[in-house]
C-alpha cells in the first residue's frame, strides 16, 4: 500500500498545471480536508499556496546543470585551443 503523501504527490504532478485544490485532493484520497496540509508538509516535492492550492515544487537543479554545461563548452571552445598553440 502506497503512503497517502506519495499518492498525493503523484496525482498533483500528473495534472497538466501541476496544481490541485485542497478539496480535489481530499476527494481523491478520501480523507478529511483538514488532513491535506499535513500530507503536503510530509512531502518534500509539494507546497501549499495560501490555504487552498497545492503545487509541485520545481526542480532547480536543471538550471545549474545547464549553466555548467555552457561554461564547460565555452572553456573547450575558447580556452583549450589557445593552450595548444
Amino acid at each position: 500500500m502506497m503512503p497517502l503523501q506519495v499518492k498525493l504527490q503523484r496525482v498533483v504532478k500528473a495534472k497538466k498545471d501541476e496544481a490541485m485544490t485542497v478539496e480535489q485532493a481530499a476527494e481523491y484520497l478520501k480523507v478529511p480536508k483538514q488532513y491535506i496540509p499535513v500530507l503536503v508538509a510530509r512531502s518534500d516535492d509539494l507546497k501549499m499556496i495560501g490555504d487552498e492550492i497545492i503545487i509541485a515544487k520545481r526542480d532547480k537543479m536543471n538550471s545549474w546543470l545547464i549553466c555548467t554545461v555552457v561554461v564547460v563548452v565555452f572553456f573547450i571552445i575558447s580556452v583549450l585551443p589557445g593552450i595548444g598553440g
